[in-house]
């Protein structure tokens, strides 16, 4: 993966995630929002890898809250999420 290419996937994390946090109604870290938000034109810095953040927090929920979040037709972040949790799950062993 070239690095322009992991930079635009390393925001999309955060920006997935930041979406389940928010919709759980818990604080989105300030580096998930820096992540989330950049542009491309900060710092390498500003990236944030939270794939195994918001993999344990998909892992943890009940099936109510998953459909809640993950399977909401009406929501493109929710369409978003479960394609990103389907190939997670693909190329990433569950335990």
């Amino acid at each position: 993966m070239s690095a322009y290419n992991k930079e635009l996937q390393l925001r999309k994390n955060c920006r997935l995630y930041a979406y389940v946090l928010a919709s759980l109604g818990k604080e989105v870290p300030e580096a998930i929002l820096e992540c989330r938000d950049s542009d491309g034109s900060e710092d390498y810095d500003l990236l944030v890898d939270c794939v195994a953040d918001l993999a344990k927090t998909l892992k943890g929920f009940d099936s109510e809250t998953f459909d809640k979040i993950v399977n909401d037709t009406q929501s493109q972040e929710a369409r978003e999420l479960s394609q990103w949790w389907e190939m997670y799950q693909i190329y990433v062993p569950l335990d």
